[in-house]
């Protein structure tokens, strides 16, 4: 039940609630029903013979007063002039039940009646029908007197009536929660889906600050926090910029110093030093603007870039292979998928002097791996391969590895694009960087 969103389970609470009271409502009526009905019979048939000759022998002004003392809580007792209202004469064979009354009561016609009810909605609560039965005599005057069950027979109808009420009001009520929560959440799927764009966007615009009040507050809240992560990281970015500034013009020195080395073998180390630095800055840098980058989303061809890249590497002399490759195209940003590429395959070469490419759909989505058969991840690094700065090995050397930031851009720079990267064991040995973009 925790999976359903909370209108769901608030809403399936009230409808248990609501169902468990009719459920014991129903029972209850039954049970009441089921008494009434096996407590009620037809009266004897001598009482009905002894009514009508009383009711024979006493005047017309007098009668009311012998049918209060006859009528009782389970059997009432009238005079109509015909059928009365409500009911219907049985037709067919006198049943069996009544041939008592027809034998006692063989100088009278006597009829029974029963409800019409073909054309009203009735559930049929009784197992049986006896108690609804009615039974009318003839009497001298022409009149007829009936026999019918009394005021407590006629309680199951208020009875029955009262719980389709019940039934109504519970299911009203529950469609009123069921509206209200499900308003109140949508204020929260709101807040939920501006965090997710911030997240993928520092940029993103501020969410609007409606709903209900309490969803109004937090609202406000997650703006000013927005506002405020957004300062902090100006302020990041500020500050990297000036450093960057200051480093450049210092590297800008140090190059014309450096070619000022007579050493021709110094001057090539220096030079290669410089350059490394360089490459480390921009990478800081990159790493840095990954949140504030505009990304550019776009249909790529990502095979024509992949056979491009891989020609451009061999062509420097790097053991780069071109795989699996169907044509496609994802939407991605070119510049930083080029980015993605060129990183997973520098990682590639540098930890195992070469690497394979490969580009096919795989169900609905598109799979780019860059596969090597070296080394491999130590054991309980992967987790912490996509960090900033960190390295399969602990020297820090240039020559044995990387900045420890060519994942992490690759990683910012996938997110971004709505992809999906992650690091596979290779099998027989060694890693596999796999991109995984969505299928249009």
């Amino acid at each position: 039940m925790r999976r359903l969103g909370l209108a769901n389970r608030l809403t399936l609470t009230l409808v248990l609630v609501v169902v468990t009271l009719q459920a014991v409502s129903v029972l209850g009526l039954l049970r009441f029903q089921r008494g009434d009905q096996d407590e009620w019979r037809l009266p004897v048939p001598v009482r009905i013979a002894a009514a009508a000759a009383a009711l024979d022998r006493t005047p017309s002004q007098e009668r009311d007063d012998l049918l209060v003392a006859l009528n009782g809580d389970a059997t009432r007792f009238f005079i109509a002039d015909g059928v009365p209202t409500g009911y219907r004469a049985h037709g067919g064979p006198l049943p069996v039940l009544l041939r008592s009354y027809g034998a006692v009561l063989a100088a009278r016609d006597v009829r029974l009646l029963v409800p019409e009810e073909r054309r009203r909605f009735r559930p049929r609560l009784q197992r049986r029908q006896t108690a609804v039965y009615a039974v009318s005599v003839a009497l001298a005057d022409g009149q007829r007197l009936v026999v019918a069950p009394g005021l407590g027979q006629r309680r199951r109808s208020m009875a029955l009536a009262a719980l389709v009420f019940n039934l109504l009001v519970g299911l009203t009520a529950a469609f009123l929660v069921w509206r209200m929560v499900h308003r109140a959440t949508r204020d929260l799927q709101a807040i939920a889906d501006a965090s997710d764009r911030f997240a993928r966007d520092l940029a993103a615009p501020p969410m609007e600050e409606t709903g209900h009040a309490e969803a109004r507050r937090v609202a406000s809240a997650f703006n000013r926090m927005r506002a405020r992560i957004q300062a902090l990281m100006g302020e990041r970015m500020r500050m990297l910029a000036a450093a960057a500034h200051d480093l450049k013009t210092l590297m800008t020195r140090l190059r014309l110093r450096v070619a000022l080395i007579e050493d021709p073998d110094q001057r090539a180390r220096a030079d290669r030093d410089v350059a490394l630095m360089a490459t480390l800055i921009e990478d800081v840098l990159l790493v840095a603007r990954g949140e504030e980058r505009p990304v550019v989303l776009a249909p790529v061809d990502v095979g024509r870039l992949l056979t491009d890249l891989v020609s451009e590497r061999q062509a420097l002399g790097q053991s780069l292979t071109l795989e699996t490759l169907e044509f496609g195209q994802v939407r991605a940003d070119a510049g930083g998928l080029r980015r993605i590429v060129e990183n997973l395959v520098e990682n590639a070469v540098a930890y195992a002097g070469a690497a394979e490419v490969s580009f096919h759909r795989d169900d609905d989505r598109w799979r780019l791996a860059v596969v090597d058969h070296g080394p491999g991840l130590s054991p309980g690094f992967g987790d912490q391969a996509f960090e900033p700065f960190a390295r399969g090995e602990a020297s820090r050397s240039r020559e044995t590895g990387g900045s420890g930031l060519g994942l992490s851009i690759a990683r910012s720079l996938a997110h971004q694009m709505g992809a999906e990267i992650r690091l596979e064991t290779t099998p027989g040995g060694g890693l596999t960087a796999v991109v995984l973009f969505k299928a249009d």
